[in-house]
């Protein structure tokens, strides 16, 4: 059956960003080769296989130029501005965390809403890679009883790797449709809350965890924060993407009695063009808890996915 313009537009309106892509590709005629093509007379180049991937649900961009690509893509394709952008979440696959280390600058208006989902994370962490790295994280998920997540509390280390970072940007991403007012960040232990900015239309929220004192190259911070979610729909995994490489990861889901999976598995991805590859199954303790753990963490994504009855 032909793709009709209804059809696109009601992929838009609600994603997953694979069919919506599928979607107005086919509705336009291009092939991937043809689109490609398109792509590399703006100076834009994207693999084939990328494209493929992209179309078919096994990654998603997430990377700069691959951002910079989606943004091509909605204008070859004469799609609205960041039509397709908005269904990506922030820059890594569907998840919740982005961490970003900051650079001990003063950014802009946290207030201001932002225009895009890349704009919500760039303009808090600025041009540069940052000077703080990620060096022994803990997570521990809460799911509700009706599925959707609940609370997530995080305990790190980060390390500092030059002269100057006095706090770190952590950016959650709730699952699409969520409400961003009902995302809250609370510092617990050895930071305190800054600026807070929220995605005007998205469920992406980015803030401030502002450390008492200035790291000197090599120095490490121990801290804790935690974010309540009220609202949100029901959630099928628990994904951390890693910028940069770790020595330690541990992840911990616990699930309400009244609702419990019937199946939960470990998953890492290296890569945006990369397949996820999954763990053994999980097995669940007297606690409704499941965990993965991982060592020297490259960068990409770990995460624990779970299946409903």
């Amino acid at each position: 059956m032909a793709t009709t313009g209804n059809d696109v537009d009601a992929l838009l309106r609600t994603g997953p960003f694979h069919e919506a892509l599928r979607a107005a590709i086919d509705r336009s005629g291009l092939t991937l080769d043809r689109l490609r093509e398109r792509l590399a007379r703006r100076g834009i180049h994207v693999s084939l296989a990328s494209l493929s991937y992209w179309r078919l649900g096994r990654s998603r961009p997430e990377r700069p130029d691959s951002l910079r690509a989606v943004v091509a893509i909605e204008a070859i394709l004469g799609l609205p501005r960041h039509s397709l952008e908005a269904l990506l979440g922030p820059p890594r696959p569907r998840g919740r965390w982005v961490g970003r280390e900051s650079q001990g600058r003063r950014y802009g208006s946290l207030l201001e809403p932002a225009q895009s989902l890349a704009e919500t994370v760039e303009a808090l962490a600025g041009p540069s890679d940052g000077k703080l790295r990620p060096w022994w994280l803990d997570e521990a998920v809460v799911v509700g009883r009706g599925g959707a997540l609940r609370r997530v509390r995080a305990r790190q280390v980060a390390r500092a790797v030059a002269d100057g970072p006095d706090r770190h940007l952590a950016v959650y991403c709730g699952e699409p449709g969520e409400d961003p007012a009902g995302i809250a960040f609370t510092a617990v232990e050895n930071c305190r809350l800054g600026r807070v900015r929220r995605h005007r239309s998205a469920p992406v929220v980015a803030a401030e965890l502002l450390f008492d004192r200035t790291l000197r190259s090599g120095q490490t911070h121990l801290f804790e924060y935690d974010v309540a979610i009220t609202g949100g729909r029901p959630a099928t995994d628990y994904r951390r993407a890693f910028r940069y490489p770790a020595d330690s990861y541990v992840l911990s889901v616990r699930f309400h009695a009244g609702r419990l999976p019937v199946r939960c598995s470990g998953f890492v991805q290296h890569g945006e063009d990369t397949a996820q590859v999954s763990d053994e199954e999980l097995g669940m303790t007297a606690g409704r808890m499941v965990h993965v753990a991982e060592r020297e963490v490259r960068p990409g994504v770990v995460g624990i996915a779970w299946e409903w009855a």
